[in-house]
């Protein structure tokens, strides 16, 4: 199969990262939501640098309290109400049901495999410009000039 830079690229970028985000999807489609309350903030030390997270409760059968880590940095008041999302099976597996709280983490996941091959897509030495790959022969991969 000959395939030109750019195609060969967006293929190797759906192939590394699109499983990063369907993963995250079939997180999502598994799971309930419900209101749990912030009840304050956690802070943990890691070497000179300080993380403040907020705590989170919430109760998944209505009979037992789960506490959970919410999203770093996250300004949030004791008492306030969160929506939360949690799967059934597990509910310490809980995440603050906002975009920053469900897809930040994701995105960061996303952005290191992203970031490398744009450095080897925009490089000029390493495939370069106007050629083609193939795909399938002896080498597996053949870049044409």
């Amino acid at each position: 199969m000959h395939l030109s830079r750019l195609q060969f690229f967006l293929l190797l970028t759906i192939f590394f990262i699109l499983p990063i985000f369907a993963w995250k999807i079939i997180w999502i489609s598994g799971t309930k939501t419900c209101s749990g309350t912030m009840c304050f903030m956690g802070k943990q030390q890691n070497g000179q640098f300080m993380k403040t997270y907020p705590v989170i409760k919430f109760s998944s059968t209505g009979s037992d309290t789960v506490f959970f880590n919410g999203t770093d940095e996250l300004l949030l008041m004791p008492g306030e109400a969160v929506q939360v999302r949690f799967r059934k099976n597990e509910p310490a597996d809980a995440k603050i049901n906002s975009f920053t709280g469900l897809w930040l983490d994701t995105f960061i996941y996303a952005a290191v495999p992203f970031l490398f091959l744009m450095i080897v897509y925009l490089h000029k030495d390493i495939i370069p410009r106007r050629s083609e790959v193939v795909l399938g022969k002896k080498p597996f991969i053949k870049i044409l000039n």
